[in-house]
């Protein structure tokens, strides 16, 4: 879909319109287009930038190439309308990011979830404007990881009890199984949570890990044959699952 496309499709009644970006390092801003005044969710809109920096400068991901649109419905009747039409084939999700032709669209509608919803999604946007690629699990490991307010990401998130119960009965998240998703509907709650574990360990664990994450990420940006995290990891740490049940020891 194109851009003039998004605009035309559903808000000749759009009343907001903003820029944001969180430093002019950061790439090209979020476009924002709501049917409600943008003052209703300005500290969640400061939020998005801190996650443009975040993502950028903890990944060290390259600039983004392009901007990421997001278009706020005024409420769920107007959003699932809108999805009816012009996404018939893609299941109801409570907020979606679509990436087609160009930059790549964020949809969501003001509602008690909004803040969750937007920002998991925009983290998508940022990702798929920075990189030609992201692997599934990847994707959703730190949309998952970022979709909590700040002070929450580490200590706080809802899957930290689950993932601390399960790794108690023996059962370590698998990565290499979770690399083998290759749509979004083959991935179940359980998946999403083991998605976030290992995000969780590769930002906050060991200091190799993370560098780890950061060479596939810049092997993915170059074009570069990438691999399997799985085995870079491996080959890096030796026992990363171990290592992974090891750090959540701490929490």
């Amino acid at each position: 879909m194109s851009r003039g496309a998004v605009w035309r499709a559903g808000f000749a009644c759009a009343v907001a319109c903003v820029a944001i970006a969180a430093s002019t390092e950061a790439g090209p801003p979020f476009l924002v287009r709501a049917e409600f005044p943008l003052a209703e969710c300005a500290d969640l809109l400061d939020d998005l930038g801190e996650i443009q920096k975040q993502l950028t400068t903890t990944l060290r991901l390259p600039s983004a190439r392009e901007p990421v649109h997001i278009v706020l419905f005024r409420d769920e009747a107007t959003y699932r309308e809108y999805g009816k039409t012009h996404f018939p084939r893609v299941a109801y999700r409570r907020a979606l990011y679509v990436k087609r032709a160009g930059a790549g669209t964020v949809y969501a509608f003001r509602g008690p979830e909004l803040a969750v919803d937007l920002r998991h999604e925009a983290t998508h946007g940022v990702l798929h404007a920075s990189l030609p690629m992201v692997p599934l699990w990847l994707d959703e490991g730190l949309a998952e990881y970022f979709e909590v307010p700040p002070a929450a990401r580490i200590s706080a998130n809802p899957h930290l009890k689950s993932v601390k119960w399960n790794l108690r009965l023996g059962a370590v998240p698998r990565l290499a199984r979770l690399e083998a998703r290759q749509d979004v509907s083959d991935m179940n709650a359980g998946d999403y949570r083991d998605a976030w574990a290992w995000v969780h360990f590769l930002l906050n664990g060991p200091p190799e890990a993370h560098d780890e994450l950061v060479r596939f990420l810049d092997d993915i940006a170059r074009g570069a044959a990438a691999g399997q995290l799985s085995r870079r990891l491996e080959s890096r740490l030796g026992g990363a699952e171990v290592r992974l049940a090891e750090h959540f020891k701490g929490f």
